[in-house]
């Protein structure tokens, strides 16, 4: 009898264990959380401008709990910030090489402001590295153009805002002047800089290098 019973709880320890394991995501069903689009892609200043001006809230998709574990940098980022994260899920792209996933960090509840990061996979789900690409806040906002190689062309600008009139009733705040920052060329499949930041290198990889000095060549010819 009392083997009988011994016999029982470790079967339906087994059985646990294997529904466990049954319900842990795969990496293709991580992807399947991203709407597909293709490359290059860019993001739209005027939206983003927009989207800190009126602070309208948008129901959006939010990227379940369980497939957290495939963002690594959500739990290093937690470790700066006590704000909930709540990853809304924007695109994933594929070149021959590698997945990318674009998405908004959505921390807080701070209604406008945008943080977008994009992560690298190899193609058997080996992560690659994560880098914040374009966001806006009230003080900056940063947009990103990113080509078929996973290369990045990112610019930054410094808002200033209108002035409400006192004669307003409900006055609404307006961005006066979007001011050009810097540039920043990113190779985004390597190992980045996952946290907002205000760019000040203006590095270039080598093979943008090679093409504008190339133009430079035929432009002396």
């Amino acid at each position: 009898m009392r083997n009988l019973k011994v016999t029982t709880a470790i079967l339906l320890m087994l059985l646990s264990v294997g529904s466990l394991c049954a319900q842990e995501p795969t990496f293709q069903e991580f992807l399947q959380q991203f709407p597909k689009a293709t490359l290059p892609y860019s993001f739209d200043t005027a939206a983003l401008k927009d989207q800190i001006e009126t602070g309208v809230p948008v129901k959006v998709k939010r990227l379940d709990w369980s497939y957290y574990q495939f963002l690594p940098e959500l739990e290093r980022s937690a470790q700066f910030s006590s704000k909930p994260v709540h990853p809304e899920p924007v695109a994933v792209f594929e070149t021959d090489d590698f997945y990318a996933v674009l998405y908004n960090i959505a921390r807080g509840l701070t209604r406008g402001t945008k943080t977008y990061s994009i992560s690298i996979f190899e193609k058997n789900g080996a992560y690659v590295g994560t880098h914040f690409i374009a966001g806006v806040d009230n003080q900056h906002l940063t947009t990103a153009t990113i080509d078929e190689q996973l290369t990045a062309r990112i610019e930054g600008f410094n808002i200033s805002w209108e002035r409400p009139s006192r004669y307003d009733e409900a006055p609404s705040p307006k961005i006066s002047d979007l001011e050009p920052s810097n540039i920043e060329v990113l190779e985004l499949t390597v190992p980045g800089n996952p946290d907002p930041v205000e760019w000040t290198s203006t590095a270039k990889p080598a093979r943008w290098m090679e093409q504008e000095m190339s133009a430079d060549m035929a432009k002396m010819k």
